[in-house]
């Protein structure tokens, strides 16, 4: 009987693991609540006074960034990533298990670019002082929030490829 990997167990967390997800969880949950009560004050203002919250919308901007790149590396610990799964029953165990190889591969591979040039990018931010249009705020600092969670994602994904290897070689 061959296991699909949505039915696979997951091995238990370690340590670091489970830091990692209560952290980034209690971030993610800070920064939405954060927004919560933006949008709530922005709304409040806008109708009963006539006087939106300045710069609502780019604190809105900056928080869902921080927010979406928080839920990454989670996304990621979790492979809960969007898959779509149409030949995937149809395959041979060996021939998934090389799919799921090269699919960490490509990923560990894609984060870690992107990680690496968001990095050299928020460089170049910090450098120019890129602030935002309306409250002046810095870029950079979130740039570089975005890169580190990137690159957590990263190390993320180059651990799920070593945890396959070790369970089952070729």
């Amino acid at each position: 009987m061959s296991e699909t990997i949505e039915t696979q167990k997951m091995a238990p967390l370690t340590r670091w693991e489970r830091v990692l997800d209560q952290f980034l969880g209690f971030l993610a949950a800070v920064v939405l609540m954060l927004m919560m009560i933006v949008t709530f004050i922005d709304v409040l203002g806008r109708y009963l006074f006539l006087a939106p919250l300045p710069g609502a919308f780019e604190l809105t901007e900056i928080m869902m960034a921080m927010l979406i790149f928080a839920g990454l590396p989670l996304v990621c610990r979790a492979n809960q990533h969007v898959t779509v799964n149409l030949i995937l029953s149809l395959l041979s165990p060996k021939i998934r298990y090389v799919q799921r190889l090269i699919t960490q591969v490509i990923m560990t591979v894609v984060l870690g670019v992107m990680s690496w040039r968001m990095w050299i990018k928020a460089a170049d931010m910090l450098v120019q002082g890129d602030e935002t249009q309306y409250l002046q705020l810095p870029i950079a600092p979130v740039a570089f929030f975005m890169t580190v969670l990137m690159g957590v994602s990263t190390f993320i994904v180059a651990t799920h490829f070593v945890r396959i290897i070790r369970r089952k070689g070729l």
